[in-house]
C-alpha cells in the first residue's frame, strides 16, 4: 500500500480514491478539519506531520493536495520526504513510461530504465505491456508479458487483457481464462480474478443466465465480498429473467436511494413480474416525491454556511456550435458549472438532478448553466468529443447546455479545468453576478433530490444576495 501511495503523490493521480474506501478512519471529517485550519504555521506543522507519517495519513495527504491542485513541484517535495533518492529518481524516470502511447517507444523506454536501474522491479510495467500488445493485436506477446508477472501484477495484467475491445482477441483471453481456471494451485486472489473475467466477458456477449452463475461462484469463494458485488449478482438474476430471487435485494437497492439506471431498469421489471396488476411508475413516482419533500425541508433554512469566495477565473472554451466563450459572456449572471465526462459513471448518474435545475431555472434570465466536458480520455478532436457528447444528451433526453474543454496538445492538460483546480469529476461549480466562486462540489452522493434540494438553495441564496 505505501508503495501504491507515494506512486499516488509522485505522480499526481488521483488512485488515492481507492486507499480511501480500504480505511476505516473518517478520511472525510479529518480532511475537514485541514481545511477548516486557518493559521498557515499549523497548517504547515499538519502537513508535515502527515508527509512523515503513517501510509494512511500520506492518503490523506493527497486528497487534501489533489483537492488545493498542488503544484506539481509541491506534490514532489512531499513525495520526496518519504522516497530515497533512488527510488524517487526511478519514479520520476517511471513517468514518461507511462506517458507513451507508442508501442515501439515504450519498450525503448523501459529498456533505458532497465539500464540506469537494474535493481527495480518491473511486474507493473510488464502488466500494462500486456495490455497495450493485446490491444495492438498480438496476444502470444500479450501472454509473454503476462507470464513475467506476479502476484498484484499479474492480477493487473489479466485485468487489462478483460478490457481489450476486439473480438478476436476477446475470444483467445476467454479460452485462455477457462484453461487457466482448470489450475488447481491457482492463488486464490487469481481465481477471483479470472472468474471476474468471465463474468465480464459472458456479460459482453449478454449472456447473463451464465454470468450470475459464475457471479455466484465468486460470492461463494470471496470471504469479505462487496455490497457491489452483491448486487451487481442480483441484477444479473434479474436480467437473466430470475425476477422472484432477484426483487428483495433490488427493493433494498431502490430504498437506499440508488440513483443508478441499470438497478431502477431490473427493479421496473421484476416489479411488474411480482405485482402485475400494479402501475410501477406511480409507485416509483410516490417514493421520489417523498424524497423531495424530505430534501426540500432539509434545506429550507439554508443560510450560506458552507459558502466560500474566490474570484472566478478568466477562462475560454467552445459550445456545441465551436463558437469560443469566455467568463465575459456571463457578467452579471450566476453561473452553474458541472464538469463532466461520458466516461464518468458518477458525472453520468448526477445528470438527471442536474437536468431538473436546468428546467427549473430554464425561463430565468440570471441563471445561466455550462456542462463542460473535460478530461476526455480518448483525446480526440472537438468534433468527437462534442458529438459523443450530444449523443449521450439526446439518449437520455437531456437538453443541457454544452461546452467543451480539450486538452491542450502542447502541455496534456484541460486548460478551463485546470484553471478551477478540477482533480476529480463530477465537479460542480457555483459563481455569483459578481465573478466570485461560492461553491465547489465534487462527486456525487446518488441522491438526485438531495442534489436539486442543495443546489436550489444555493442558487437561491446567490440571487437574493446585494453583493
Amino acid at each position: 500500500m505505501f508503495r501504491k501511495t507515494i506512486i499516488c503523490l509522485s505522480l499526481g493521480v488521483s488512485c488515492f480514491i481507492q486507499l480511501f474506501a480500504q480505511s476505516t478512519r473518517d478520511f472525510k471529517k479529518e480532511l475537514e478539519g485541514i481545511k477548516s485550519i486557518q493559521d498557515t504555521v499549523v497548517l504547515h506543522q499538519k502537513l508535515s506531520a502527515l508527509a512523515t507519517g503513517s501510509e494512511e495519513d500520506l492518503t490523506l495527504l493527497a486528497q487534501y493536495g489533489l483537492e488545493k491542485g498542488w503544484s506539481r513541484s509541491q506534490w514532489d517535495e512531499f513525495a520526496a520526504k518519504r522516497m530515497p533518492k533512488e527510488q524517487f529518481a526511478f519514479n520520476k524516470a517511471q513517468e514518461k513510461f507511462f506517458a507513451e502511447k507508442d508501442l515501439n517507444k515504450k519498450l525503448a523506454i523501459l529498456s533505458s530504465i532497465q539500464k540506469q536501474f537494474p535493481n527495480q522491479k518491473y511486474g507493473y510495467n510488464y502488466a500494462l505491456l500486456a495490455g497495450d500488445y493485446a490491444r495492438a493485436g498480438n496476444f502470444n506477446q500479450a501472454m509473454a508479458y503476462l507470464q513475467k508477472t506476479k502476484d498484484q501484477d499479474r492480477l493487473m495484467a489479466w485485468s487489462q487483457l478483460a478490457l481489450v475491445n476486439d473480438p478476436k482477441i476477446s475470444k483467445q483471453v476467454t479460452l485462455q481464462v477457462n484453461q487457466t481456471l482448470l489450475q488447481k494451485n491457482l492463488p486464490a486472489e487469481e481465481r477471483l480474478t479470472l472468474l471476474n473475467m468471465k463474468r465480464y466477458l459472458l456479460e459482453q456477449k449478454q449472456d447473463y443466465k451464465n454470468a450470475a452463475v459464475i457471479a455466484k461462484k465468486i460470492l461463494d469463494l470471496n470471504q469479505n465480498p462487496t455490497q457491489n458485488e452483491i448486487d451487481h449478482y442480483h441484477i444479473l438474476l434479474s436480467k437473466s429473467g430470475n425476477y422472484q430471487a432477484a426483487f428483495p435485494a433490488l427493493e433494498k437497492m431502490i430504498n437506499k436511494e440508488i440513483e443508478d439506471e441499470e438497478i431502477k431498469t431490473e427493479y421496473k421489471k421484476a416489479y411488474q413480474f411480482m405485482y402485475p396488476n400494479r402501475d410501477v411508475k406511480a409507485h416509483l413516482d410516490s417514493i421520489q416525491n417523498v424524497r423531495v419533500e424530505q430534501y426540500e425541508a432539509k434545506y429550507k433554512n439554508y443560510n450560506g454556511e458552507n459558502l466560500i469566495k474566490e474570484k472566478a477565473p478568466e477562462f475560454e472554451l467552445l459550445d456545441a456550435n465551436s463558437k469560443t466563450v469566455s467568463m465575459k459572456d456571463f457578467k452579471d449572471k450566476i453561473m452553474v458549472i458541472d464538469f463532466w465526462a461520458t466516461w464518468c459513471m458518477p458525472c453520468k448518474a448526477a445528470l438527471p438532478g442536474m437536468q431538473l435545475l436546468v428546467d427549473k431555472y430554464k425561463n430565468d434570465p440570471e441563471v445561466k448553466f455550462l456542462f463542460i466536458h473535460t478530461k476526455e480520455i480518448t483525446g480526440e478532436s472537438f468534433n468527437k468529443v462534442r458529438d459523443q457528447s450530444l449523443s449521450y444528451f439526446k439518449a437520455h433526453d437531456f437538453t443541457l447546455p454544452l461546452y467543451v474543454d480539450l486538452k491542450d496538445k502542447d502541455t496534456k492538460t484541460n486548460k478551463v479545468a485546470e484553471q478551477f483546480k478540477v482533480t476529480g469529476i463530477p465537479h460542480k461549480v457555483l459563481i455569483d453576478r459578481n465573478g466570485f466562486i461560492r461553491l465547489n462540489s465534487v462527486g456525487f452522493n446518488g441522491s438526485t433530490p438531495d442534489l436539486v434540494a442543495e443546489m436550489s438553495a444555493v442558487i437561491e441564496k446567490l440571487k437574493n444576495q446585494t453583493n
